[in-house]
């Protein structure tokens, strides 16, 4: 085994002169390495190089800007490459050096595409300084990078617009460190619960889907994790998603595009552990569908308030009853209505949802089972395609059946593929069992009864519409007592609980302190 301890790298890297109010000088880069012991084997190494600096930072003339601003300038981009045969961690420290006068309050720094942070946030962690002449450190970003592999970075520097008067002909001079160690590859989440799999049949299991998807299944599984500084749960590892970027090379992705743009990998799902409130699903003015909503996730009240209200942490427009009644939907409060932070906005995945439903003929809200609705979700059959006439289905909005976001609801085959089953009624037997008659007899007590996504004192919306020959309102619910209803208006005010895909380099931190019970969560790292 690889002396781990004794193998650490330095590589000094960016190095930025700014003086504010009298000119800047250009960005010099250098490179120094250094390993403190010998490695374990003869015959290995252990290096990181830079390469591919491109960009390098003009701060001439600088003046406060804003975020948007800031955001848009043309960044300093640097490859980081393992050129050697273990995996490496490594940390990306901005580290302020001596003679600099400008306060940590008015420097923005924004490293690849994530939120750009003022450098005395206190969630920039302090690092150990490297250069002899370093004041301070902080690190922006940590990651890792696997034997012969690499990793692309891109680094923008601003004046934040807030700065007073006194940073007039301040001066700021640092430097970015790369601090790298040779390391075991941490698993990301979808990795360590794989691990899992075979020790806890109870709790876990591969659905049977063509997906072959990990799911935690029963009444109590250990699968408690938090995220947004809350308590969420996981439903499992969903494989062939498509995780989207914002966008390529300026080209937007679409469900026409997606398959050409967005990476196809395995991803984490979680749901929120109790619903943010009860709100319509949709609600239309009453010469729309008789008000009683739009059965179409893509443009639906609903989606829109999840995705940018609650995603941003904002105030935005919910409705409780028909005819677009409004119910207050404030997501910038704290508590039981706090809003994603911006910790969970970076780890949330931006992917491809499946918005198709049942073909209302062969499978109709009534007749469809766990396993049948799986494969209809991902279908092209829509929740308009029987209604065709009448004031109830007169609305004039495109269905679509493919939806690219990031917060959705869960679906009707989440909560039925999370049942453990019975002693009496075996899990197979219910996953082939009608949804719609899970509230009878020992289908109530053995399968709805034994999915931990039940929620016996609330009735809660799915994100999958029904289709029905007279109505284009109809959405999914799952009932509180226990069986999927098709018979809910999009403008009833059901329990809404957030569900998201982590993005695929999240990580699971998992320790006698973190083990997925109730009183010991997951914690999630980025």
């Amino acid at each position: 085994m690889m002396n781990k301890k004794g193998i650490l790298l330095v590589i000094i890297g960016i190095c930025l002169s700014v003086s504010v109010g009298i000119g800047f000088s250009y960005a010099v880069w250098n490179q120094t390495e250094k390993q403190e012991e010998a490695n374990a084997y003869q015959t290995g190494c252990f290096a990181i190089e830079i390469t591919n600096q491109e960009n390098a930072i003009n701060l001439s003339n600088q003046f406060p800007i804003t975020d948007s601003e800031g955001k848009a300038l043309v960044p300093f981009t640097f490859t980081v490459e393992n050129t050697c045969d273990y995996y490496a961690s490594y940390a990306i420290n901005l580290e302020i050096l001596e003679g600099s006068t400008m306060n940590d309050e008015y420097i923005k720094v924004m490293l690849d595409d994530i939120d750009p942070v003022r450098f005395d946030n206190t969630d920039l962690q302090s690092a150990t300084t490297v250069e002899t002449n370093s004041i301070e450190s902080k690190t922006l970003a940590t990651s890792g990078v696997g034997a012969g592999q690499s990793n692309n970075h891109s680094l923008r520097i601003w004046m934040d617009e807030n700065a007073s008067m006194d940073a007039a002909r301040k001066t700021l001079n640092s430097k970015i460190v790369i601090s790298a160690v040779a390391t075991e590859k941490p698993l990301t989440g979808a990795e360590y619960l794989e691990t899992l799999l075979a020790d806890n049949s109870n709790t876990m299991v591969e659905d049977g889907t063509k997906d072959n998807n990990i799911r935690y299944i029963g009444t109590t599984p250990q699968n408690y994790v938090t995220f947004n500084g809350e308590t969420w749960r996981i439903i499992g590892v969903f494989n062939n998603m498509y995780e989207c970027p914002e966008d390529t090379e300026g080209k937007e992705i679409t469900t026409d595009n997606y398959a050409d743009n967005c990476k196809k990998t395995r991803l984490l799902k979680i749901i929120r552990n109790t619903s943010l409130d009860t709100y319509s699903w949709d609600s239309t003015d009453s010469n729309v569908n008789y008000g009683y909503g739009v059965n179409e996730w893509s443009t639906s009240a609903i989606q829109t308030a999840l995705n940018e209200a609650y995603y941003n942490s904002t105030s935005g427009t919910c409705y409780g009853s028909s005819g677009k009644s409004n119910k207050a939907c404030d997501f910038s409060q704290t508590g039981s209505m706090k809003g994603l932070d911006e910790t969970a906005r970076n780890q949330v995945a931006r992917v491809m949802w499946n918005t198709g439903t049942v073909d209302g003929t062969t499978h109709t809200y009534s007749k469809t089972n766990t396993k049948d609705m799986y494969t209809a979700e991902r279908s092209d059959n829509n929740g308009k395609s029987l209604c065709s006439s009448g004031t109830d289905c007169n609305d004039n909005v495109t269905r679509t059946t493919k939806w690219i976001g990031k917060v959705g609801l869960m679906y009707p085959s989440d909560y039925g593929y999370a049942t453990s089953g019975g002693s009496s009624v075996n899990r197979e037997t219910c996953l082939s069992y009608q949804l719609y008659n899970w509230n009878s007899g020992s289908y109530k007590t053995e399968c709805a009864q034994n999915s931990w996504l039940l929620n016996s004192s609330q009735t809660q919306w799915t994100m999958t519409p029904v289709p029905r020959s007279s109505y284009a309102s109809y959405v999914f619910v799952v009932h509180s007592s226990g069986y999927v209803n098709g018979n809910d208006d999009a403008c009833n005010t059901r329990g809404v609980r957030p569900v998201v895909y982590l993005k695929s380099n999240v990580k699971i931190v998992y320790d006698d302190k973190h083990n997925g019970s109730k009183d010991k969560p997951y914690e999630l790292e980025f």
